[in-house]
This record gives C-alpha cells, sequence and structure tokens, in this order.
C-alpha cells in the first residue's frame, strides 16, 4: 500500500536503512581502529595482559553507555542527566587523547591519521542515536496512536435536535406523564419540531411539580 503522499513504504524506509548501515559500519570499523591505537599506548606505557587488553575498551565503553543514558532520557521526554554529559565528554576526551598518542611518532600528519578514527566513532555513535530519536518521533503508529487518545469531544446537539431525539424515544402521553408537564405542552414541542420557527421554551418540572399549562 502506498502512503499518502504517493512514497511507498520501502521507498520511504531505503533512507533510512542505508543510513542505519553506513553508521554501524563506521561504528564498527573505527571502534576497533581505535582500540589497537589505545592498545599500543598502553603496552607502550608498560601494561601487560590482561590488562592491557582490557584498559583501551573503557573509554569507548563509557562513550556507548553514556549515549545510550541521553538516548534513553530523550526518549522519555526528560533533559540530559548531568552525570551522562560528564561520561561522554570524559570518554570523547580519553580516547581521542589516546589515538593521538598512538600517532605522535610520526609527526601532525600521524596524529590526525590516528585520531581520526575515535572522532569517526564519537560522530557515528551520536548520528545513530539521532536516527533513533526522530524515527520514534515520526512513527505512524504513535502518531495514530496519539490522535486516538485524544478523540474530538462530542458536538453537543441543539435545543430542537434534543426535542426530535426526546419525542422519538415514547409517546406523547407516556413522556407527559414521565416528566409531569401537561400533555398540551408535549404536543407543542412536537409541533415545534415539525415546523422551526423560532426559540421555544422548555419548561420541565422542578422538584416533582409540573409546569404551569400554556
Amino acid at each position: 500500500m502506498s502512503e499518502p503522499n504517493g512514497n511507498h513504504p520501502s521507498r520511504a524506509r531505503a533512507p533510512r536503512a542505508v543510513g542505519w548501515l553506513a553508521l554501524a559500519g563506521v561504528s564498527i570499523i573505527a571502534g576497533i581502529a581505535s582500540y589497537f591505537h589505545a592498545l599500543a599506548v598502553v603496552q607502550a606505557a608498560g601494561a601487560r595482559p590482561p590488562v592491557a587488553y582490557l584498559v583501551p575498551a573503557l573509554a569507548d565503553l563509557v562513550i556507548l553507555g553514556a549515549s545510550a543514558d541521553l538516548l534513553a532520557a530523550s526518549r522519555a521526554g526528560q533533559s540530559r542527566p548531568r552525570l551522562a554529559m560528564t561520561a561522554l565528554g570524559t570518554g570523547v576526551v580519553v580516547t581521542l587523547a589516546m589515538n593521538v598518542a598512538a600517532g605522535s611518532g610520526h609527526g601532525l600528519g600521524g596524529r590526525l591519521v590516528a585520531g581520526w578514527p575515535a572522532l569517526a566513532f564519537v560522530l557515528a555513535l551520536e548520528s545513530l542515536g539521532g536516527l533513533v530519536r526522530r524515527g520514534r518521533r515520526g512513527s505512524p503508529a504513535r502518531t495514530a496512536a496519539a490522535t486516538s487518545s485524544h478523540p474530538e469531544p462530542p458536538v453537543p446537539l441543539g435545543v430542537d435536535e434534543a426535542l426530535a431525539v426526546l419525542l422519538a424515544a415514547d409517546s406523547q402521553r407516556q413522556l407527559a406523564d414521565a416528566l409531569g408537564v401537561p400533555r398540551s405542552r408535549v404536543q407543542a414541542w412536537a409541533a415545534r419540531v415539525a415546523q422551526p420557527a423560532g426559540p421555544v421554551a422548555v419548561d420541565l418540572p422542578v422538584n416533582g411539580q409540573a409546569a404551569d399549562a400554556s
């Protein structure tokens, strides 16, 4: 089935799927390169296995966890948690510094090349989070649910419409007995509904007492 604007759903999802694949690929490649750059720095600092294999992963895991926390807060409509923002900033600085240090032996070009994977990892991860947030806000199912959960209030009936419904519910005699009004009053209502000519006064009984007969 085509969408209202004429675009096929598969065509509308294609750019989003390409974006997911591209950003996921960048995140994986950049994460691996960043890990090995940090591993070289850690080993150069004298760390030995298994510590040398674990420490380089800490910065990227902190970035990943902080990004997930920020995404959850965004979905819940909450403000960005300060701790998550601090963790994200710290992780970015640490992983970027370790990658730049890995290429310091090759001058400025080495620093740029070695630092790029860390920066690409952070940018791709944040872009993936943006895709998720925008996808949830623009989901047709969520939009339809939000619309159906707030139905429009019914339009109130006018005097003539209300009288027509009342008169159709029972006979004139039974309505007069039930409402405690003279039958002539019910007949006047029926005439009003049959030939509307202007406002009509509807006198109903008060405290069980019948209104004055017209």
